[in-house]
């Protein structure tokens, strides 16, 4: 063997040792949101019939607002369980400040119901509804000026 021929077989193994060592392809961005999501979904799978077991031991499930006046008769979301005579499945309760003209005198809270129902009477029982309150000064205590059916 010629000298030049075992350099090139020299630099040609390093070469090869090199190219091994090099860091594995780093992941996108995508794929790893991706994963995300998907374990996402799995932990929502997982966690159900916890929810499920809570609602039927309590009742309802509620998350409350914080600044609107009466937060108990406006909640953010309430799902509770309906067991009337003629119907039953769950409710669903949404509110959301819908109008606040002078932030610090009046504002409307616009309150949605709908019925997932696996036994019922028949007609549609979905209502929405708004109430308006006012107060005199930023200090003074909220006073129901009006409630609408419908949407503000």
């Amino acid at each position: 063997m010629s000298e030049d021929q075992t350099k090139r077989e020299a630099a040609d193994a390093e070469s090869q040792l090199t190219g091994d060592k090099e860091s594995p392809p780093q992941r996108s961005k995508a794929r790893r949101l991706g994963c995300a999501i998907a374990l996402l979904i799995w932990f929502t799978l997982l966690l159900t019939p916890c929810a499920l077991f809570y609602l039927a031991a309590e009742g309802e499930i509620r998350f409350d607002h914080r600044d609107i006046p009466q937060p108990y008769a406006h909640p953010l979301l309430l799902v509770s369980l309906v067991s009337e005579a003629e119907d039953r499945g769950l409710r669903f309760e949404t509110s959301r400040i819908v109008e606040a003209r002078s932030s610090e005198e009046m504002l409307c809270v616009e309150t949605t119901v709908r019925f997932l129902l696996w036994e019922y009477s028949g007609g549609n029982q979905d209502v929405s509804y708004c109430d308006c309150y006012q107060r005199e000064g930023s200090e003074a205590d909220w006073e129901l000026a009006g409630t609408s059916s419908g949407a503000c």
